[in-house]
């Protein structure tokens, strides 16, 4: 009884974190883009190419959980430089908060 009871609650847990959405939704090497070009404060796709392979190298359990890592990352150096306010916390929560090539599906779109 208690091991089924306990299967059951994990189970319970499991479906409840595959239903929730992902606060970063995108294509992962979006995502990489994204930070690598404000990491290093350009936009040229050239430049930052050799930072977004080498973040592209570190495995992460989900395509989400890879995407939530660089929109942390992102957050937090916006926040640190001042130009955004409040916690990173609220930041990774907000659903509008990504960067240009994620919102416009791809670079030079």
């Amino acid at each position: 009884m208690r091991i089924f009871l306990a299967l059951g609650l994990a189970a319970t847990v499991s479906l409840a974190d595959a239903a929730a959405p992902c606060p970063a939704p995108g294509e992962p090497v979006q995502w990489r883009a994204d930070y690598c070009m404000l990491k290093m404060e350009t936009d040229d796709e050239i430049a930052v190419s050799a930072c977004i392979e080498a973040e592209g190298k570190r495995r992460f359990p989900s395509s989400c959980a890879g995407n939530t890592h660089f929109k942390h990352q992102m957050c937090e150096l916006m926040i640190r430089n001042g130009t955004k306010a409040g916690t990173v916390e609220a930041c990774v929560k907000d659903r509008a908060f990504k960067g240009r090539t994620v919102r416009d599906g791809g670079a030079g779109s």
